[in-house]
C-alpha cells in the first residue's frame, strides 16, 4: 500500500475518479409471492369457527385451561437457558451495533505537545554580554478519517442486520420452547391416562383369570384356558413398565426445559391429570400473514440483509481511504531582554491510502460476499416454502386425527359391547375362552388407540401454533 500526502483538492478528485472506476454488481433479488390461501384453509376455518368462545392469542397455551401447563410454560420462558443464551446474543449484537456506529472511521485523533527551551550562547570569550535565548511552544493537531466510500455505513447496516438476526433467533427459541413444554406436558397426561386404562385392563383380566381358575378347579374348563388367561394378564402387565419410563422421561425433560435439574417436578407431575381439550378458537390466517409472523422467515430476511451489507463493505475496499490532518503550533521566542516574538504556524493536509495492486484479493472478497448473499437469498426462498409446508402438514394431520378419533370412539363402544357379550356367553358355556380373550384384547387395544390419538390431537394443536408463528 502506498501512503502519500496530497493537497486536499487533488485528494477529492482522485476519490471521485476511483468511485467512477469501481463497479457495483447488482445484488440478487426475489419477487416470490406466497399462495393466497392454504390448501387446508377449510380445516383452519373450521378450527377458528368455534362459537361463544374467545380466540387464542399470544398466550395460546392458556386455551387448554390447565394451571400446571401455564406454570410450566411461564417458568420455561423465564428460566430456559437456551432462551437466556439467545437473549445474551441479542445484547451482544446490540453492543456491536453501538460499536460500529462509533467505529474507527468516526474517531478524531488529537495530539498535543508542550515544550520550553533556554540556551546561553557566547561566541566571544572576551565578551561580557552572552546571548540568552528562550523558546516556548504549544502544539496540537488532529486526524479525521473521511469515509467517502460509505464503508462505515455498510458496517453499521451489517451490524443492524445482525441484531435483527439475533432478535429473530430469540423469538424462534421462545416459540420452540413454549411449544416443546406444551407438547411434552400433554404427552405426559396422555401417557398417564393410558397407564390408568392399562391397569384397569390388567385388573379386569385378573378377574377373568380368577373365574377361569375357579371353573378349572370345578372341572368346567380345561387347563389350557387358565394358561391363556395368565398369558393375557402378563402380556398386559408387561406394557406398564414402558409407560412408566415414558412418564419419568417426560418429567425429566420438562424440568430441563424449565431450567431445572431432573427431579424438580416429581411432586408436581406425579398426580394423574385429565387430558384437556383446547377451548379456544384457532386464529384464522393466510400464508402471507404466517410468513410475516414466523421468526424463521424474519431470521432468513435479516441474514440476507446482513449479507447484502457485507457486499457493500467489500465494495468499499476498492475506494481510497483518506485522513484529513491539521496541526497548529503556537509559541514565542525571546533573546536576552528583548520583547518576545509570538509565532503561529498552521498546516492542513490529507493522507491518501490506495491499494495499487493486490493480486485480485479485493475481487475475491467481493465475489465471496456476493456468493454469500446469493446463498442467503436461496435459503430465504427455501424457508418460505418450508413454512407453508409445515402449516399445510399440520392442518392435514389435525384433520386426519379428528376423523381417526371419531372412528376409534365407535370402535371402543363396539368392542366393549362385544367383550361383555363374550364374557356372558362364556360363563354360560356357549363360547370358548379364546373368544373371551380375543374380545378383551380388541377392547383394550381400541381404548389404548383412542387415548393415543386424543393425545396426538392435543399435541398437534400445540404444534399448529408454532407453525402459524404465534409468539408468546
Amino acid at each position: 500500500m502506498n501512503r502519500t500526502v496530497w493537497p486536499i483538492g487533488i485528494v477529492f478528485s482522485l476519490a471521485l475518479l476511483s468511485a467512477c472506476a469501481a463497479n457495483a454488481p447488482a445484488l440478487p433479488k426475489t419477487e416470490t409471492k406466497p399462495p393466497r390461501q392454504f390448501v387446508g384453509q377449510n380445516i383452519l376455518e373450521s378450527l377458528g369457527s368455534t362459537k361463544d368462545v374467545g380466540v387464542a392469542g399470544v398466550r395460546w397455551w392458556e386455551g387448554f385451561n390447565d394451571p400446571v401447563l401455564n406454570q410450566l410454560v411461564s417458568t420455561s420462558i423465564q428460566n430456559n437457558f437456551q432462551i437466556v443464551a439467545a437473549a445474551a446474543r441479542v445484547k451482544e449484537a446490540r453492543a456491536l451495533l453501538e460499536l460500529s456506529e462509533v467505529g474507527d472511521s468516526l474517531l478524531v485523533e488529537l495530539d498535543a505537545e508542550v515544550s520550553a527551551q533556554q540556551s546561553d550562547r557566547n561566541n566571544n570569550t572576551a565578551s561580557n554580554n552572552p546571548r540568552n535565548e528562550r523558546r516556548t511552544s504549544l502544539g496540537f493537531g488532529f486526524t479525521l478519517p473521511i469515509d467517502l466510500a460509505g464503508r462505515v455505513e455498510q458496517e453499521v447496516r451489517a451490524a443492524a442486520a445482525n441484531l435483527l438476526v439475533e432478535q429473530a433467533g430469540l423469538r424462534a427459541q421462545i416459540i420452540q420452547t413454549s411449544t416443546a413444554v406444551a407438547q411434552e406436558y400433554l404427552s405426559l397426561l396422555g401417557n398417564q391416562k393410558q397407564l390408568a386404562m392399562l391397569r384397569e385392563s390388567v385388573e379386569l383380566q385378573e378377574k377373568t383369570l380368577a373365574i377361569v381358575q375357579a371353573r378349572f378347579e370345578s372341572g368346567l374348563s380345561p387347563e389350557l384356558d387358565v394358561r391363556r388367561a395368565e398369558t393375557s394378564v402378563e402380556t398386559l402387565r408387561a406394557s406398564i413398565a414402558p409407560l412408566q419410563q415414558a412418564l419419568q422421561d417426560s418429567r425429566h425433560r420438562l424440568a430441563t426445559l424449565s431450567g431445572q435439574f431432573p427431579g424438580a417436578y416429581e411432586q408436581l407431575l406425579k398426580p394423574d391429570g385429565d387430558l384437556p381439550g383446547y377451548g379456544l378458537a384457532i386464529p384464522l390466517s393466510v400464508p402471507f400473514q404466517v410468513i410475516q409472523a414466523r421468526p424463521d422467515v424474519q431470521l432468513a430476511q435479516a441474514r440476507f440483509a446482513r449479507a447484502a451489507a457485507e457486499v457493500g463493505v467489500a465494495q468499499a475496499d476498492f475506494y481510497p481511504s483518506i485522513e484529513l490532518m491539521a496541526n497548529i503550533q503556537i509559541g514565542s521566542t525571546a533573546i536576552n531582554s528583548n520583547p518576545a516574538t509570538s509565532l503561529v504556524i498552521g498546516s492542513l493536509a490529507a493522507l491518501l491510502n490506495q491499494v495499487v495492486y493486490d493480486g485480485g484479493a479485493r475481487d475475491a472478497r467481493l465475489n465471496a460476499a456476493l456468493a454469500r448473499a446469493e446463498e442467503a437469498l436461496a435459503e430465504y426462498e427455501q424457508v418460505l416454502r418450508v413454512v407453508i409446508q409445515e402449516v399445510e402438514n399440520s392442518l392435514t394431520a389435525i384433520d386426519s386425527s379428528a376423523h381417526r378419533q371419531t372412528a376409534l370412539g365407535k370402535a371402543v363402544v363396539s368392542s366393549k359391547r362385544s367383550f361383555e357379550q363374550a364374557d356372558a356367553l362364556y360363563q354360560l358355556g356357549l363360547v370358548s375362552f379364546l373368544d373371551v380373550v380375543d374380545a378383551q384384547r380388541v377392547y383394550a387395544n381400541a381404548e389404548q388407540a383412542l387415548a393415543t390419538e386424543q393425545t396426538n390431537y392435543a399435541t398437534l394443536i400445540a404444534g399448529l401454533f408454532r407453525a402459524l408463528g404465534v409468539q408468546s
